[in-house]
């Protein structure tokens, strides 16, 4: 029998934390909004894996994300040794900010994030990015990030959920392997970790969060199928899904201890990095401007350098929040010039935009996309003080993702999206119409006029032939390598001339004249400048920075270069006043670029060292060739070979790499390498590893029309205490369709003695710009034959409502309402009910900035404001109205210690004001002791007075104001109350040890401070004559009756400690708090809860 009895405790316990986190009543929810701009008629397409989402202008691109999804899933499966069950949903979007339009995970309940449940539901939001490249990068990511989530954690929510609370994984482990097959050994990668061993070394990844998460995972896998083969992959994967620990499962699977892994990890980077730093060298800048981090998720999206060089103007993007700013490069002075977008919050952000570009006396031209259109502004005047000139809208063009502008100021050749495909479209500024110059699948980046008319334009693409509409290219010919090409004339004339091979790839070119143009180039593994002569087509390096540009302008007259490049973790601008454009620099081929040639013999070419190098062509074979040699899609990010036996004569004071001589260590350990890899090294450069399983004939079936089933979202079965109904059980669904534009949740709450019950339905529609609800509420209360009372009560409310998201964070929310109260004597059918019904109207606003940072740990803010109106029906004298307020903060004071505040009034005002009460904890286990007052609304019924209450409707309408620890529930009571609370929270275990914990207990230990003040009363004020300082003295047997005003402090003070954590898969915490009324110490009181925040 005891065992029993222990058994239903720990039962009991853990089902109350369930709803408890979620059902508290004074825990209001605020959340976050998706604004929607635009409406979209969804459609479906099918494969046998993948199901597409898709809507209007849209079926190119779904299309093609079907066959690269196809295409890549056996390769993907393959490595990761594992073939998921489901067929996998990808909800595609034109463009990143109709993505931000998406519902998707909004409405997610439980312990997983937003973009948990997607993966737990086997689910892929995608965002066309603007070109074909990288889109499919993103494609093959994501669906790669999901295999391996289903992968450890199973096929559905519940799995998840379940394995959650047993297997912990660190930041880098799952989003590194995603971006290993997506990427692979990338130039990127090579960058990014060239600067982390040469300035940042990273002694434990499982400390990394966000972005260099990934990219440490990312370069971890690599160097895993570097050295010891892709095999050990889905080993390692397979044996982290059975035994749960990471760092054992790369151990026993490469048969080496975890330290000595790491160390050799590092080892490999860093001397990858140091053969770099002594033959490479820095910049020598004017000045830098630290623009970027992966820290605060901010990035550089455009730079671009004034004709005079007086002025660098860039754009940054800040979690979808952008700022176009304006930099004088004689005094480095700053000026803000245009601001906009809003907070995302975890939200996928590729936007290319806002874009920037300079025309003739420096006026400033600024693309952007706000609130679902496209926005040209030009601003002026930047000597004194920035005006704005003019805003256009740009109608047509999906996602712009680069720009430049004409000499003359009249015309913007764009590289932008139209229905799925990157082209090149010039633009008319004073017209505000376009001419579309290319059309086809192929991607042509980075158009820049030539000469100082409109006519002629470069351009980087991954086309083949140099002849438009020949081939409008297939996704099977989608290349990773981009030549430079020039195009003369208009939309009519279907020449390009060629300018580099279709083995180097090529970017961002700026032309000085018809003969020579400047351009970013990998060749040597480290992306630099160079500059081509077209007549002579010899290239000739300009630059050898250790750390590759990302982005860059160029004044060819005088000299003025502008760049960004990453630096100690962030990205920097740097601004050389004049840089040398006939230099010649000479700099060896990195190691990794070295060893992918030893591995790939064809892309065994001399490099550029500093040298005048001849651009290699070939006739054409037919009529409907290229004009320069037609190249099979290798996927070699190298120099092209030469006809002649496959080597090129080398100029005087060239290097032929082939020859170049390393250090033998490194060497040996790099055939070390190529002996155990079981696959090679990937064929890409820059890109994942061997595709050479791919799915060549994929059907497609479609398109249908989208039918929005409802389907279980969420389902919740817990216990509560109520503070008046007592103990019971909760039980609460959600369902919505699979674009969560229909939502609907119902539940209820019924207690142990099946006589009080709460019941809710709830139906939200959110696909239009305002979101419209309708809620219906039902209330019962028992109050059994105890003391000569049998009664019933009974409560209905409802309620329409229109919310209007102000933007992510904030909404504005408008409810008309209809509410019933009846009072039903059991005692005697002859007495009639009691009834009361209102007519009201709800307005509120709410606010909610915060981000979750781990259990019961947010930073940010929240605030919601609201005013109820309760008109009498029947009786005019029956109204009432409160207004209340509910403001939060949590404030990081370092690393993860917060100190999270709260403010909460409330006013009952009217002809029947309605009671708060204020005192104790909600969801308070063993919560048997409510103060025996007289005006304790809590005790129903209450037996204190000397005459009992008969009517106890109000209950429903009471305001239960908590925490206020170190005192009982229904210490104060009044029409207004005011409280505030103070906890400074600190995680233990996590703020002492920084490397992954898989203990749920240990990871959620949180120790608690806090200090409660409040106060309750009737009355204008806390200090004014109420029942607190007032006590009335005489009456009854006494002739004589007083009324003594007693000065009592109106203030309650509770301080003490408490700490929570993880127990039975719930949060639970205990406080034992003193409380201090009038300057008098009460006895400490312990308090168990469950549940989150206050």
């Amino acid at each position: 029998m005891r065992n029993r009895y222990l058994l239903f405790c720990v039962l009991w316990l853990s089902g109350l934390g369930a709803v408890s986190a979620q059902n508290y009543p004074s825990l209001e929810r605020f959340g976050r909004n998706r604004i929607q701009y635009q409406t979209f008629d969804w459609k479906i397409i099918r494969t046998s894996n993948f199901e597409i989402y898709y809507y209007q202008d849209g079926t190119q691109i779904a299309n093609l994300t079907a066959q690269y999804a196809e295409s890549e899933f056996d390769r993907i499966t393959e490595l990761l040794g594992y073939t998921p069950y489901n067929r996998i949903k990808i909800f595609l979007f034109n463009s990143p900010q109709e993505l931000a339009q998406s519902n998707i995970g909004l409405n997610g309940q439980g312990g997983l994030s937003s973009r948990e449940r997607d993966l737990s539901k086997s689910r892929v939001e995608l965002a066309f990015t603007g070109d074909q490249v990288s889109f499919r990068r993103e494609v093959i990511r994501n669906i790669s990030m999901l295999f391996v989530y289903d992968m450890l954690y199973g096929g559905s929510l519940k799995d998840a959920l379940q394995s959650s609370l047993l297997l912990t994984l660190p930041d880098w482990f799952m989003p590194g392997i995603a971006a290993y097959i997506a990427d692979g050994n990338s130039v990127e990668l090579d960058d990014y970790m060239r600067d982390v061993a040469l300035t940042r070394p990273v002694r434990k990844p499982s400390l990394l969060s966000g972005a260099d998460a990934e990219r440490v995972g990312h370069s971890i896998w690599n160097y895993i199928v570097q050295k010891y083969g892709r095999d050990n992959v889905s080993n390692i994967l397979n044996l982290t899904r059975i035994i749960r620990n990471e760092q054992s499962s790369i151990s026993s699977t490469l048969g080496i201890p975890y330290s000595r892994f790491l160390r050799e990890w590092r080892e490999y980077y860093a001397g990858m990095a140091g053969s770099v730093a002594q033959a490479y060298r820095n910049s020598t800048d004017n000045f830098q401007i630290k623009v970027g981090s992966a820290e605060s998720r901010s990035s550089l999206v455009s730079l671009k350098l004034s004709p005079d060089n007086q002025f660098i103007a860039y754009t940054v993007l800040r979690d979808g929040k952008f700022t176009v700013e304006v930099v004088n490069t004689t005094n480095s002075k700053r000026t803000s010039v245009l601001t906009g977008g809003y907070r995302l919050d975890g939200q996928a952000n590729l936007t290319t935009t806002p874009l920037v570009a300079w025309q003739r006396e420096n006026n400033l031209l600024v693309l952007t996309e706000e609130k679902g259109r496209t926005n040209l502004y030009q601003f002026a005047n930047f000597e004194k003080r920035p005006k704005q000139e003019f805003k256009r809208p740009v109608v047509g063009l999906s996602e712009v993702v680069w720009m430049d502008a004409s000499d003359d100021g009249g015309s913007l050749i764009m590289s932008a999206d139209r229905n799925g495909q990157n082209d090149l479209f010039l633009y008319s500024i004073n017209r505000g119409s376009y001419q579309q110059l290319t059309n086809d699948l192929y991607d042509d980046l980075y158009p820049q006029f030539i000469g100082r008319t409109a006519r002629q334009v470069v351009f980087s693409s991954n086309r083949r032939y140099d002849t438009l509409g020949v081939d409008k290219g297939s996704y099977r010919s989608i290349r990773d390598q981009f030549s430079l090409f020039t195009k003369e004339g208009g939309a009519r004339d279907f020449s390009l001339v060629r300018l580099t091979d279709s083995l180097t790839n090529a970017y961002q070119p700026i032309p000085a004249g018809e003969s020579t143009v400047y351009f970013l180039s990998d060749m040597g593994g480290i992306r630099n400048l160079y500059r081509l002569e077209t007549e002579s087509r010899s290239v000739r390096q300009l630059t050898a920075f250790a750390q590759g540009i990302r982005m860059y302008d160029l004044n060819t007259a005088n000299g003025g270069f502008v760049y960004s490049s990453l630096k100690n973790g962030d990205e920097y601008i740097g601004f050389r006043s004049q840089l040398d454009l006939t230099q010649s620099v000479q700099a060896p081929p990195t190691q990794r670029t070295v060893s992918i040639r030893r591995a790939n013999p064809l892309s065994s070419v001399p490099i550029n060292s500093g040298q005048t190098m001849p651009v290699t062509t070939a006739p054409p074979d037919s009529a409907r060739a290229d004009s320069t040699r037609a190249v099979a899609d290798t996927s070699i990010t190298n120099r092209t070979v030469a006809a002649n036996g496959g080597q090129t004569a080398l100029e005087p004071g060239e290097v032929d790499t082939d020859n170049y001589q390393f250090d033998p260590e490194v060497v040996k350990a790099a055939e070390y390498r190529q002996r155990r890899s079981t696959a090679g090294i990937p064929a890409l450069v820059s890109s994942a590893p061997p595709r050479n399983r791919r799915r060549e004939n994929i059907t497609i079936r479609g398109p249908f029309d989208y039918r929005g089933l409802f389907s279980v979202n969420d389902a919740t079965s817990n216990w509560l205490i109520d503070p008046i109904r007592g103990f019971g059980f909760a039980q609460d669904v959600l369902l919505t369709d699979l674009l969560e534009n229909h939502v609907l949740r119902a539940g209820g709450f019924i207690n142990t003695t099946l006589n009080n019950s709460n019941l809710f339905a709830e139906y939200n529609y959110l696909k239009h710009r305002v979101d419209f609800g309708l809620r219906a509420d039902r209330q019962t209360l028992r109050i059994p034959d105890d003391g000569g009372l049998n009664q019933r009560y009974r409560y209905n409310r409802f309620a329409l409502s229109a919310s209007y998201p102000l933007s992510v964070n904030s909404r504005f929310t408008v409810s008309p309402f209809y509410a019933i109260t009846r009072l039903v004597d059991l005692t005697s059918f002859a007495v009639p009910d009691l009834v009361s019904d209102y007519a009201g109207l709800r307005t509120e606003f709410v606010f909610d900035n915060t981000n979750i940072n781990g259990m019961n740990m947010m930073v940010g803010t929240r605030l919601k404001l609201r005013f109820d109106e309760f008109a009498g029906l029947r009786s005019s004298s029956e109204g009432f109205r409160r207004l209340s307020l509910d403001l939060r903060h949590y404030q990081r004071l370092h690393r993860d210690l917060v100190l999270a505040l709260r403010f909460s009034v409330s006013q009952s005002g009217g002809p029947s004001p309605k009671q708060s009460t204020l005192g104790g904890m909600e969801n308070w286990i063993g919560a048997n002791t409510k103060d025996p007052i007289a005006n304790n609304p809590l005790r129903v019924p209450n037996t204190v007075p000397n005459e009992i209450p008969y009517d106890y409707r109000d209950v429903f309408f009471l305001d239960f104001a908590a925490p206020l620890r170190g005192f009982r529930q229904g210490k104060l009571t009044g029409n207004s109350h005011m409280l505030f609370n103070a906890e400074l929270r600190l995680p233990l275990v996590r703020y002492l040890y920084r490397g992954n914990i898989t203990s749920n207990f240990l990871r959620n230990l949180q120790l608690v401070a806090f200090t409660d003040i409040g106060t309750a009363w009737t009355g204008p004020d806390p200090f004014s004559q109420n029942n607190l300082n007032t006590e009335i003295v005489g009456g009854g047997n006494i002739p004589f009756r007083a009324v003594v005003t007693n000065f009592k402090n109106p203030f309650l003070i509770g301080y003490g400690a408490g700490v929570r954590t993880m127990l039975f898969g719930f949060f639970v915490k205990f406080d034992y708090g003193w409380g201090l009324e009038d300057k008098v110490v009460g006895k400490p009181i312990s308090y168990l809860t469950l549940g989150y925040d206050f």
